[in-house]
């Protein structure tokens, strides 16, 4: 069982792709793949003793530009909320404050959060 989990997580590793921003920030493309057969991103921003890990708001953009689908958004929040993400009404970006240690697996949740959003919408 052991060697499975190794080779499950090298799998995620080696189809993982991290780059480091200007501002020394991180840009995550992830394994996951959203409703459209795009790749899902994740942005991490340390912040202070933690991080911040966020869709940067391009998620409910993708599925509805001009935002004018309430009821989307209002499911999107319900459930970034109750996946335990925070949700930002002005920028509709989904994201969570997080230690280094929680870091990894923020990014994971969220990956596949997003990707259950874009089914929604």
């Amino acid at each position: 069982m052991l060697a499975l989990k190794k080779l499950i997580g090298e799998w995620v590793a080696d189809h993982t792709e991290v780059v480091v921003t200007d501002d020394g920030e991180y840009e995550v493309a992830t394994t996951e793949v959203d409703a459209y057969g795009d790749t899902i991103y994740v942005w991490v921003k340390p912040d202070g003793a933690g991080y911040r890990v966020g869709d940067d708001g391009r998620l409910l953009f993708k599925l509805d530009p001009g935002a004018e689908d309430a009821e989307l958004m209002t499911t999107a929040e319900e459930i970034a909320l109750g996946s335990g993400y925070e949700y930002n009404h002005e920028t509709g970006e989904i994201f969570v404050m997080v230690t280094e240690k929680q870091l990894a697996g923020a990014i994971m949740r969220l990956a596949l959060l997003q990707t259950a959003i874009s089914y929604v919408g």
